[in-house]
């Protein structure tokens, strides 16, 4: 308690090893960072490492409160890496696909 009001304080333990993977985060500066815009699940990849894409073109879909989104490509360029698999769940901000111009 502080001044009468209860606090939580949120410690982490670096002493355990914990299986969880992290994810990685989307570099918010970095224009070729696809990031996950809300949390939700992969549904289906339409795109393969090494693949070229133009602006506008469909990446991947989204699933999020039962509503279906497309990511789409900000810019034409090569898919160069994939940081996520079909039915992967996601959070905000999650890097989900790097491109390349």
């Amino acid at each position: 308690y502080r001044n009468g009001q209860p606090r939580e304080v949120v410690i982490k333990d670096e002493s355990i090893k914990s299986s969880v993977h992290q994810k990685v985060k989307a570099d918010r500066s970095n224009p070729n960072h696809i990031a996950a815009s809300m949390p939700g699940t992969v549904i289906k990849l339409l795109v393969s490492e090494g693949d070229q894409v133009k602006k506008g073109d469909h990446l991947m879909i989204n699933e999020a409160m039962k509503m279906e989104t497309t990511v789409q490509a900000p810019f034409s360029g090569t898919v160069e890496n994939i940081h996520v698999t079909n039915g992967e769940a996601i959070q905000t901000g999650d890097l989900l696909i790097e491109l390349k111009k």
